[in-house]
Protein backbone atom coordinates (compact mmCIF):
# COMPACT_ATOMS: atom_id res chain seq x y z
CA UNK A 1 0.00 0.00 0.00
CA UNK A 2 1.49 3.38 -0.60
CA UNK A 3 0.42 4.98 2.41
CA UNK A 4 1.74 1.99 4.44
CA UNK A 5 4.52 4.25 5.96
CA UNK A 6 2.41 7.29 6.76
CA UNK A 7 -0.36 5.36 8.26
CA UNK A 8 2.01 3.10 10.48
CA UNK A 9 3.15 6.38 12.32
CA UNK A 10 -0.77 7.73 12.59
CA UNK A 11 -0.96 3.90 14.48
CA UNK A 12 1.42 4.18 16.82
CA UNK A 13 -0.01 6.73 17.97
CA UNK A 14 -2.70 5.02 18.88
CA UNK A 15 -1.06 2.38 20.93
CA UNK A 16 0.63 0.44 17.82
CA UNK A 17 -3.12 0.15 16.17
CA UNK A 18 -5.46 2.61 14.42
CA UNK A 19 -8.96 2.94 16.27
CA UNK A 20 -11.98 0.83 14.75
CA UNK A 21 -14.45 2.64 12.68
CA UNK A 22 -17.98 3.41 14.54
CA UNK A 23 -16.23 2.13 17.98
CA UNK A 24 -16.14 4.41 21.32
CA UNK A 25 -12.05 4.10 20.42
CA UNK A 26 -12.91 5.77 17.35
CA UNK A 27 -11.27 8.92 18.37
CA UNK A 28 -9.06 9.79 15.56
CA UNK A 29 -9.46 13.76 14.20
CA UNK A 30 -8.80 14.74 10.83
CA UNK A 31 -7.86 18.39 10.50
CA UNK A 32 -8.61 20.20 7.25
CA UNK A 33 -6.39 23.05 6.34
CA UNK A 34 -6.33 25.26 3.77
CA UNK A 35 -7.60 28.75 2.69
CA UNK A 36 -10.22 30.19 3.91
CA UNK A 37 -11.00 32.89 0.77
CA UNK A 38 -9.35 32.19 -2.98
CA UNK A 39 -10.47 35.59 -4.64
CA UNK A 40 -8.07 34.40 -6.95
CA UNK A 41 -10.27 32.05 -8.25
CA UNK A 42 -13.09 33.52 -10.47
CA UNK A 43 -16.74 32.31 -9.87
CA UNK A 44 -16.91 29.35 -12.68
CA UNK A 45 -13.71 28.18 -10.28
CA UNK A 46 -14.75 28.80 -7.31
CA UNK A 47 -18.07 26.66 -8.32
CA UNK A 48 -15.72 23.99 -9.38
CA UNK A 49 -13.69 24.25 -5.59
CA UNK A 50 -16.72 23.72 -4.11
CA UNK A 51 -17.83 20.86 -6.17
CA UNK A 52 -14.61 18.91 -5.32
CA UNK A 53 -15.13 20.42 -1.14
CA UNK A 54 -18.45 18.85 -1.27
CA UNK A 55 -16.93 15.34 -2.61
CA UNK A 56 -14.51 14.96 0.03
CA UNK A 57 -16.90 16.29 2.79
CA UNK A 58 -19.19 13.53 1.93
CA UNK A 59 -15.98 10.95 1.88
CA UNK A 60 -15.13 12.29 5.51
CA UNK A 61 -19.00 11.97 6.86
CA UNK A 62 -19.56 8.81 5.84
CA UNK A 63 -15.82 7.45 7.24
CA UNK A 64 -17.03 7.88 10.52
CA UNK A 65 -14.54 10.67 11.79
CA UNK A 66 -14.44 13.42 13.94
CA UNK A 67 -12.60 16.98 11.78
CA UNK A 68 -11.49 19.51 13.24
CA UNK A 69 -11.14 22.97 11.54
CA UNK A 70 -10.83 26.78 12.16
CA UNK A 71 -12.99 28.05 10.06
CA UNK A 72 -14.12 32.55 8.79
CA UNK A 73 -17.37 33.43 8.21
CA UNK A 74 -18.18 32.38 5.09
CA UNK A 75 -15.67 30.94 4.19
CA UNK A 76 -14.42 27.80 2.02
CA UNK A 77 -13.67 25.84 5.29
CA UNK A 78 -17.34 26.45 6.62
CA UNK A 79 -18.71 25.45 3.56
CA UNK A 80 -16.87 21.98 4.12
CA UNK A 81 -17.93 22.17 7.80
CA UNK A 82 -21.47 22.25 6.56
CA UNK A 83 -21.20 19.94 3.71
CA UNK A 84 -20.21 17.94 6.44
CA UNK A 85 -23.10 18.12 8.99
CA UNK A 86 -25.16 17.44 5.91
CA UNK A 87 -23.56 14.13 4.93
CA UNK A 88 -23.99 13.13 8.64
CA UNK A 89 -20.51 13.76 9.59
CA UNK A 90 -19.85 12.65 12.96
CA UNK A 91 -18.48 15.60 15.59
CA UNK A 92 -17.13 18.95 14.26
CA UNK A 93 -14.24 20.46 16.54
CA UNK A 94 -13.05 24.06 16.11
CA UNK A 95 -9.58 25.66 17.18
CA UNK A 96 -10.90 29.34 18.66
CA UNK A 97 -8.85 31.62 20.31
CA UNK A 98 -10.93 32.57 22.69
CA UNK A 99 -9.14 35.41 24.52
CA UNK A 100 -8.58 36.64 21.47
CA UNK A 101 -10.76 38.86 18.34
CA UNK A 102 -12.47 35.74 16.98
CA UNK A 103 -16.31 36.83 16.95
CA UNK A 104 -15.92 39.20 13.80
CA UNK A 105 -14.24 36.20 11.60
CA UNK A 106 -14.79 32.90 12.88
CA UNK A 107 -18.08 30.66 12.47
CA UNK A 108 -17.98 29.21 16.02
CA UNK A 109 -21.38 27.69 15.46
CA UNK A 110 -20.33 24.16 13.85
CA UNK A 111 -18.95 22.04 16.64
CA UNK A 112 -17.42 21.91 19.42
CA UNK A 113 -15.12 24.59 20.43
CA UNK A 114 -11.37 24.28 22.03
CA UNK A 115 -9.47 27.33 23.01
CA UNK A 116 -6.44 27.93 21.41
CA UNK A 117 -6.13 31.44 23.63
CA UNK A 118 -4.24 33.57 21.17
CA UNK A 119 -4.42 33.21 17.18
CA UNK A 120 -0.32 32.58 17.68
CA UNK A 121 -0.83 29.95 19.51
CA UNK A 122 -3.75 28.00 16.13
CA UNK A 123 -1.42 26.29 14.59
CA UNK A 124 -0.23 24.40 17.19
CA UNK A 125 -2.86 24.03 19.00
CA UNK A 126 -4.37 22.63 15.86
CA UNK A 127 -1.63 19.91 15.53
CA UNK A 128 -2.11 19.09 19.10
CA UNK A 129 -5.88 18.05 18.19
CA UNK A 130 -5.60 16.11 15.70
CA UNK A 131 -4.13 12.56 14.54
CA UNK A 132 -3.96 13.43 10.48
CA UNK A 133 -4.12 16.57 8.29
CA UNK A 134 -5.92 16.81 4.68
CA UNK A 135 -4.65 20.20 3.01
CA UNK A 136 -6.91 21.62 0.56
CA UNK A 137 -4.64 24.25 -0.65
CA UNK A 138 -2.21 26.77 0.30
CA UNK A 139 -2.20 30.05 2.51
CA UNK A 140 -0.47 32.02 4.81
CA UNK A 141 -1.70 29.84 8.16
CA UNK A 142 -1.27 26.60 6.12
CA UNK A 143 1.84 26.99 5.56
CA UNK A 144 2.49 27.12 9.35
CA UNK A 145 0.00 24.81 10.16
CA UNK A 146 1.98 22.25 8.04
CA UNK A 147 5.09 23.58 9.94
CA UNK A 148 3.93 23.03 13.10
CA UNK A 149 2.97 19.04 12.30
CA UNK A 150 6.50 17.47 12.43
CA UNK A 151 6.74 19.32 15.72
CA UNK A 152 3.45 19.08 18.08
CA UNK A 153 2.28 15.58 17.49
CA UNK A 154 3.87 14.59 14.75
CA UNK A 155 1.41 13.72 11.73
CA UNK A 156 1.28 12.90 8.34
CA UNK A 157 -0.34 15.49 5.96
CA UNK A 158 -2.38 14.80 2.75
CA UNK A 159 -1.86 17.31 0.63
CA UNK A 160 -4.50 16.99 -2.15
CA UNK A 161 -3.14 17.70 -5.74
CA UNK A 162 -6.25 18.75 -6.42
CA UNK A 163 -6.50 22.44 -4.56
CA UNK A 164 -2.92 23.36 -5.22
CA UNK A 165 -0.56 25.18 -8.22
CA UNK A 166 2.33 23.08 -7.07
CA UNK A 167 4.14 20.80 -4.52
CA UNK A 168 6.33 22.29 -1.58
CA UNK A 169 9.63 23.70 -2.04
CA UNK A 170 11.80 20.30 -1.23
CA UNK A 171 13.46 22.48 1.30
CA UNK A 172 10.99 22.15 3.54
CA UNK A 173 9.58 18.44 3.01
CA UNK A 174 12.55 16.37 5.08
CA UNK A 175 11.81 16.88 8.26
CA UNK A 176 8.04 16.93 7.54
CA UNK A 177 5.58 13.91 6.81
CA UNK A 178 3.67 15.00 3.58
CA UNK A 179 2.19 12.88 1.02
CA UNK A 180 0.87 14.47 -2.44
CA UNK A 181 -2.45 12.73 -3.26
CA UNK A 182 -5.55 13.01 -5.57
CA UNK A 183 -9.28 13.32 -4.68
CA UNK A 184 -9.62 10.03 -5.83
CA UNK A 185 -7.15 8.87 -3.61
CA UNK A 186 -9.46 9.81 -0.35
CA UNK A 187 -11.73 7.28 0.26
CA UNK A 188 -8.65 4.46 0.61
CA UNK A 189 -6.46 6.52 2.45
CA UNK A 190 -9.33 7.06 5.15
CA UNK A 191 -10.36 3.47 4.78
CA UNK A 192 -6.17 2.89 5.98
CA UNK A 193 -6.92 5.18 8.85
CA UNK A 194 -9.58 2.76 10.35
Amino acid sequence: MAYASALGADAARHGGSTPLLGTLENKMRIGIIGPNFTPHLDPKELNERKAKLSLLAKDLAVSGFEILLTPDQDSLLEFIGNEFIRNGGRKIYEIVPLDDDYENYLNTELGETISCDKWANQPAKFNEECDVMFCVGYGGMVIAEIGFSGYFNPKTVYIIKDFISAELPKEIEPRLNIEYVGLEDIKEILKGLE
